[in-house]
């Protein structure tokens, strides 16, 4: 119970007090769910702050995997609840490789690095990290791409029907490897937090320049699909569909 009145009180500072990126928040939640209350974000934003005191004091994610997990394969995983926590509770079990981009907040950023690396956690920031990524693939570890932000440099597809860039590297990798897919999602019921990765069994063409946007475009289907069960729990705070002007 003092989780879920933590989580309700650092989502009702956000909303009221201290609203980072609230507007922008609230246009994506309205735009993609019309239906549904944008008050609902709060719980959302709490979550985000109640994992980092989870780590804080030594508690983990809830984990269901499947039983081909530990030879390796490639992985989708999002921005869901408790991105943090999650990632670090499936990296203290299955070597993970995944690409990241470092926090902006410094403090942040020097502690969740140092709780990555404890973890075993083999982050790839920037670009031009594709042959590292093939190696670790090789090597049995879990490659996990987080393909619900903005890629600058991505392909087109759609992202609950409005266009947004995606990058193709899953693609790629997917098609050229023919690697065991999983997709992984994490979730946050107040009192204890879980991930869950199953095994996705999708039809791969043998023609790249038909797969690389096909597949783009399935995970994105993915994410869709998860986030559509609870709209609150995703990290509305980010502008996916921004498209840079060319």
């Amino acid at each position: 119970m003092l989780w879920i009145a933590l989580r309700s009180i650092i989502g009702w500072l956000w909303w009221l007090f201290i609203p980072i990126r609230k507007n922008l928040a609230v246009a994506n939640f309205q735009h993609c769910f019309p239906e549904r209350t944008p008050g609902e974000l709060r719980s959302g934003i709490g979550d985000i702050v109640v994992q980092y005191l989870y780590l804080f004091f030594g508690k983990r994610a809830h984990l269901a995997l499947p039983e081909d997990i530990k030879g390796g394969g490639i992985c989708l995983a999002g921005h869901g609840s408790a991105w943090d926590i999650a990632l670090l509770s499936l990296a203290e079990n299955v070597p993970v490789t995944i690409f990241l981009r470092k926090p902006s907040n410094r403090l942040l950023a020097k502690w969740i690095t140092s709780q990555r690396a404890r973890a075993g956690i083999e982050a790839l920031y920037g670009r031009n990290c594709m042959n590292r990524a093939y190696k670790s693939l090789e090597a049995g570890r879990l490659v996990v791409f987080v393909q619900d932000q903005r890629h600058n440099d991505g392909i087109n597809s759609l992202f609950f029907n409005r266009p947004c860039l995606s990058s193709a590297a899953f693609a790629s990798m997917l098609h050229r490897t023919r690697a065991p897919l999983f997709g992984a999602w994490q979730r946050n019921d107040g009192s204890a937090i879980a991930i869950t990765l199953e095994r996705l069994n999708w039809t791969i063409p043998e023609d790249r320049e038909a797969a690389i946007p096909l597949l783009t475009q399935q995970s994105q289907y993915f994410y869709e699909e998860k986030i559509s069960i609870n709209p609150a729990s995703w990290l509305w705070l980010h502008d996916r569909w921004k498209i840079p002007a060319s």
